[in-house]
């Protein structure tokens, strides 16, 4: 009985020790991933309940900064996207609602440099 991970028709899938395939996140080797309703692996952007998260093209979560076509975002720690006035270790950054990062600008009247950092 095949387990594991299974590519079929250009989808990945997990399956568990008894064969069954698996929905929703799960945590496989310490890397958390998000199967589909059909149990397909999903990558890029995915909103959940008004959250988002981004999968990279291998499927895992990402977290930390991320950059797409010249724009910053910040994904915390469990995955989700930063949105307005947050801390990264010692810096203040602001993320419009759509998840840039603001950068070389002013924002409620708080200027951020162009690595978007509070000045």
């Amino acid at each position: 009985m095949k387990t594991g991970w299974l590519n079929q028709g250009g989808s990945w899938y997990y399956l568990t020790d008894s064969g069954s395939m698996k929905t929703g996140w799960q945590k496989v080797n310490g890397t958390w991933y998000y199967l589909n309703g059909s149990g397909a692996m999903q990558t890029g952007w995915l909103n959940q309940s008004g959250t988002w998260y981004y999968l990279n093209n291998s499927g895992s979560m990402q977290t930390g900064w991320l950059s797409q076509s010249g724009t910053w975002y910040y994904l915390t720690d469990s995955g989700s996207m930063k949105t307005g006035w947050y801390q990264v270790n010692t810096k203040w950054y602001y993320s419009y609602s759509s998840g840039a990062l603001a950068v070389s600008t002013t924002v409620e009247g708080y200027t951020v440099n162009a690595n978007g950092e509070w000045i």
